[in-house]
């Protein structure tokens, strides 16, 4: 049942009109009439409601937002101009139904999110209620229009950074010796929501002594020790944005190794920063911190790429790696992060969120990450 007849729909927001046009004109170009939007951040991208378990199905003159009880309300209260369905049976039981009352003969499908499995059981619905709709996958046909932010998102992820730092802050203040790092990883989590956070982007990275040089570290009952370093990897998510930034500390003594490729991290990121602009290949902003890198002699100790695209979800596909195909335009907001890993010593990594803007780019996190700064 559309509880909401197209009579009685409001407008959306302007910048959600901009947006379903942006993906309409996508659709266009693919020659796809009809797209079934099944990744609940898509969904939330393109209609403002930031529920999950439900689909958009998207027209050139209809958007409709599958859903069930548990969300009716909070639609109504989020995005009251959309078309909503609210379900009584399983979903892929409501889209087949939908697609054959709205007379569709072609209908796109997200490659990315919808699953096989799926897909062929939408195909045996369509084809129990003898409805000859063809399923055409494809892909970053929305994925691509989120690269680029408007300003509003832009704002947003902004006030996620600044959550995400004044977290830091406080939590810095409290470190010492005998802490536990799932202990700081609490912390954190904890100072996030404080701030107004819904909850951290991503499991926070607290790496005490050698397990710095883990990348991907999950914290445990490892507790810091005098004269050792820390590394913290965080960010907070924010009216559906991400934050993501890296910082070490010291605690006492800095060891002269640990010193050395400090330095050496900085110099890389910096260098990185500075490549960013439109038209910049990520393979290139990516070479900037390698060479650094490389040029020190740690050059097999940094194995990961320099960045990612951030927005909704904590990785886009925008990448700044030895491997990207990215080409940077203004509006994408990408993270600057190299680092070297030494095993049984520990890792230095220093992340911060950029924006390319239409003249190079500016950095919107603003916490310190001279050496000083790092010592406690």
């Amino acid at each position: 049942m559309v509880t909401n007849p197209p009579e009685q729909v409001q407008t959306p927001e302007p910048y959600l009109a901009a947006r379903i046009e942006k993906v309409r004109t996508a659709m266009k170009g693919a020659k796809i009439p009809a797209l079934l939007v099944t990744s609940f951040v898509d969904a939330s991208w393109l209609t403002g409601f930031e529920g999950d378990d439900s689909y958009v199905l998207l027209t050139r003159d209809e958007v409709l937002l599958l859903s069930d009880s548990r969300y009716e309300e909070q639609i109504a209260r989020e995005c009251p101009w959309v078309q909503t369905v609210i379900r009584k049976k399983a979903i892929l039981d409501e889209v087949a139904k939908q697609m054959k009352r709205l007379g569709l003969q072609t209908v796109g499908v997200q490659a990315e999110s919808l699953t096989l499995k799926n897909q062929q059981g939408l195909l045996d619905l369509l084809k129990k209620q003898r409805s000859r709709v063809k399923l055409v996958p494809v892909s970053d046909i929305i994925v691509k229009p989120r690269h680029i932010k408007d300003e509003r998102e832009i704002g947003i992820t902004e006030e996620a950074i600044r959550i995400a730092e004044g977290a830091y802050l406080a939590v810095k203040q409290q470190i010492k010796a005998g802490m536990t790092e799932s202990e700081i990883a609490g912390l954190i989590g904890f100072e996030m929501r404080r701030r107004g956070a819904l909850n951290s982007s991503f499991d926070t990275i607290v790496g005490a002594g050698a397990n710095g040089s883990l990348p991907h570290y999950r914290p445990g009952n490892v507790k810091l020790t005098a004269n050792s370093p820390l590394l913290i990897d965080w960010g907070a998510r924010h009216r559906g944005y991400c934050s993501d930034l890296t910082r070490c500390m010291f605690i006492g003594h800095v060891a002269p190794q640990m010193r050395e490729i400090y330095k050496v991290v900085l110099d890389a990121q910096l260098a990185a920063i500075a490549a960013i602009k439109p038209g910049a290949h990520g393979k290139k902003v990516d070479k900037a911190a390698r060479d650094v890198i490389t040029k020190a002699g740690y050059g097999e100790k940094f194995g990961h790429g320099t960045g990612h695209g951030l927005g909704r979800d904590i990785h886009e596909t925008i990448s700044l790696s030895k491997l990207s195909t990215t080409v940077l335009e203004p509006g994408m907001i990408i993270t600057v992060e190299p680092g070297i890993y030494l095993p049984g010593v520990g890792g230095v990594r220093i992340e911060d969120d950029v924006l390319v803007t239409k003249t190079g780019h500016r950095v919107l996190s603003s916490l310190p990450k001279d050496l000083a700064s790092a010592e406690i």
